[in-house]
């Protein structure tokens, strides 16, 4: 069949039916791909220890208060199909939190649960997109993002492009670019944003938002924004919400969840904050779709937020036991990026890490690296796509490739430092800018590291970072 999709042929399927032709355009998260090579890695026993840099995944587990929370529901015999878009106590916990941080009126007709994150996404574009009508998605991005636009808009999906800042050589989004994408092109009805940012670590600052807002007017679009990371950020800085500029509420699908900042990954909480006409719509989807989020998850949630009744049943608040958890946690974060930096940093200017603002990731330059002649011919690494499965499968260090978000972020390479610093970070480190400077080496450079200095010098960092 000429319309079977590439992931299909690439695993020798064929299908007894026609396929629906759009899933010629439906991708995947790389993450959860790549983790399956890193297991047969693993199983493989080739390498003592695999670092894992790979995942997106929470280092910290779930607060123990919130799991007691979840017990006490389960042994209540909390296990009965729940509201469709979520307990109102639950949803007005959460709307009296957005307001206070928001700084805007938010109640609990602007909020539904769903299982996880994702689905936000999803019913954004299938309840607002219209034949013709087109999606922006940054690049470069969360995966998720680029593949459903595609999926829905049959590949017509728009790019707005990081630009590549010479004089730092780290990327940057510039609204004058997006600007310009949105002159040039008709049909615009959504455009993405996540910040801070996965895959990169970035975040947008209030006055790019503030220029995004008024764009959004001025063409007539909607902003799905995605900030699940959005208490994790570093320096000093602090998070700005799109909800939060004056009329931009009824414009927004703000995507948010438990996953990153709660250390809940598995439990596959996620919620939206929108205008109560979409939540209606979207309701309508989900009963379709899932019908509703778990009773004992629902609970849970309501309690990080405030205390909670349901059935009779009570079950206090765990918001003031979690939060030294949470800050701790953090901290953690912050940390490990700046551990990370410093490191990648001392072998500038052949690769050249970003600045950590936000989240847990490091999106570091290495084109230089990709152009030695010991990697580009002897080794035969001639993208970051090449670098990251010879990195896994010769070294036993798992990262992502820049190219895996899009293409924008080609010559770069995605470092996740959500993993326990001593068994991954660490050693990892050390491991790596070994590998990296004898790369240098052979191929006639001058490394600004000698090998024999690697020990002493990231030693130096972990007592700078965490001797505390």
């Amino acid at each position: 069949m000429s319309d079977l999709p590439k992931f299909l042929k690439e695993k020798g399927w064929q299908p007894n039916v026609s396929l629906n032709p759009a899933l010629n355009h439906l991708g995947t998260e790389t993450a959860f791909g790549f983790g399956a090579k890193v297991m047969e890695v693993e199983r493989s026993g080739k390498f003592p220890q695999v670092y894992k840099f790979h995942i997106g995944d929470t280092g910290p587990t779930t607060p123990e208060p919130i799991i007691e929370v979840a017990r006490a529901a389960l042994a209540d015999k909390q296990t009965k199909y729940s509201h469709f878009a979520g307990f109102p106590q639950v949803r007005e916990n959460i709307a009296r939190y957005w307001t206070e941080t928001r700084g805007i009126p938010i109640t609990k007709d602007n909020i539904m649960f769903m299982p996880g994150g994702k689905p936000g996404i999803e019913l954004t574009i299938q309840a607002l997109l219209a034949e013709g009508d087109r999606i922006i998605i940054q690049n470069p991005g969360y995966p998720i993002y680029q593949s459903l636009a595609s999926f829905y808009t049959h590949g017509q999906e728009i790019s707005w492009p990081a630009r590549h800042n010479e004089k730092t050589q780290c990327l940057e989004f510039v609204v004058a670019d997006l600007e310009k994408i949105l002159a040039q092109n008709s049909g615009i009805k959504i455009l993405c944003l996540n910040t801070p940012q996965n895959p990169t670590g970035m975040m947008l600052t209030q006055a790019q938002l503030e220029q995004i807002a008024v764009l959004a007017q001025k063409y007539n679009f909607f902003v799905l924004f995605d900030d699940i990371y959005d208490q994790i950020v570093f320096g000093g800085r602090k998070h700005f919400s799109f909800l939060s500029i004056p009329g931009m509420l009824e414009r927004t699908v703000n995507l948010n969840g438990l996953s990153k900042n709660y250390a809940m990954t598995g439990w596959r909480v996620g919620f939206v904050v929108a205008p109560a006409w979409l939540i209606e719509v979207f309701g309508r989807l989900a009963i379709n779709k899932w019908s509703c989020v778990c009773r004992e998850h629902q609970i849970a949630t309501g309690a990080i937020f405030g205390e909670v009744e349901i059935d009779g049943h009570k079950y206090a608040s765990v918001q003031e036991k979690i939060a030294p958890i949470l800050r701790a946690d953090y901290q953690e974060y912050e940390r490990k990026g700046n551990f990370l930096y410093d490191c990648l940093n001392l072998l500038a200017p052949y690769v050249v890490p970003n600045p950590v603002e936000g989240a847990f990731y490091i999106f570091p330059n290495f084109t230089q690296i990709l152009s030695l002649p010991y990697v580009r011919d002897t080794l035969q690494i001639k993208t970051d796509k090449d670098l990251s499965e010879w990195l896994l499968r010769e070294k036993g260090i798992a990262v992502l490739a820049g190219s895996d978000f899009g293409s924008a972020g080609a010559g770069h390479i995605r470092f996740s430092y959500a993993e326990d610093r001593n068994k991954h970070v660490i050693p990892g480190m050390k491991y790596l800018l070994s590998i990296i400077i004898d790369w240098l080496e052979k191929s006639g450079e001058k490394s600004p590291l000698a090998k024999e200095e690697v020990e002493e010098r990231v030693n130096q960092l972990v007592n700078k970072f965490f001797s505390s």
